[in-house]
């Protein structure tokens, strides 16, 4: 690592250039390579990331609001701590989100849609795991959570959602067993599914709040012996 954090951060492609920072940022963090109270020179990183200092800027208020730096005064954005904990606060955020999300959506969700996912699911199982398994399944993932945040009635709560999300897919890019972890979720998700098709909310939340329990404590367990190996 360079005094000015790490060295190695390859070119940003062109598109959303902001959320490419935000992600590029918070893997390194994931990994360890910002210490506490480093301070996150807005140039340096522009310079890093080959982009101009405005999506670098965009991309730290985002990290500020889900507190992964501080904008302190007279010094700008600094780390604040990530480690297991940080880890384990997030998901127990996140899981409070998700029940809350799922029983909202809950009757909201046009069954066709439903119906279409639930097929997906199905057909998934029986797919060789390689490499295009398991981003399908990745996919797949993204847009059960993302269609009940679209049908929870909260413009709000959506944004929270939203913001954990972009943490959450980051936790799991570097930290993730990707197979491990998809292998439990396949069946949560076809619950979830099912108990959204009969518009039962409580079997929705229950499985809902199960499937985040699961997939934090593999998470969890994943984090601490990436550190232990370090």
């Amino acid at each position: 690592m360079s005094a000015n954090g790490p060295g190695s951060f390859a070119m940003v492609p062109r598109g959303n250039i902001r959320e490419i920072v935000v992600q590029r940022i918070l893997g390194a963090v994931i990994r360890g390579e910002f210490p506490i109270g480093h301070r996150m020179v807005i140039q340096n990183l522009a310079e890093q990331f080959g982009v101009s200092a405005t999506p670098v800027r965009e991309a730290l208020v985002e990290l500020a609001s889900i507190g992964i730096v501080e904008n302190l005064p007279n010094r700008g954005a600094v780390m604040r701590e990530f480690g297991v904990t940080q880890i384990r606060e997030i998901y127990q955020l996140r899981r409070i989100l998700e029940v809350e999300a799922v029983r909202m959506a809950s009757g909201n969700i046009e069954p066709r849609l439903l119906s279409e996912l639930a097929d997906e699911f199905t057909a998934i199982k029986k797919e060789t795991r390689d490499k295009k398994w398991s981003q399908k399944t990745v996919d797949l993932d993204i847009r059960l959570h993302s269609l009940i945040a679209e049908h929870c009635g909260s413009t709000r709560l959506q944004d929270e959602l939203r913001r954990y999300n972009t943490l959450v897919q980051a936790i799991r890019e570097v930290v993730d067993n990707e197979r491990q972890a998809q292998e439990v979720a396949l069946s949560d998700h076809a619950e979830i599914i099912s108990a959204l098709q009969s518009n039962d909310c409580d079997k929705a939340a229950t499985t809902m709040e199960q499937h985040i329990r699961n997939t934090a404590n593999l998470i969890e367990k994943l984090m601490s012996e990436r550190i232990q190996n370090k």
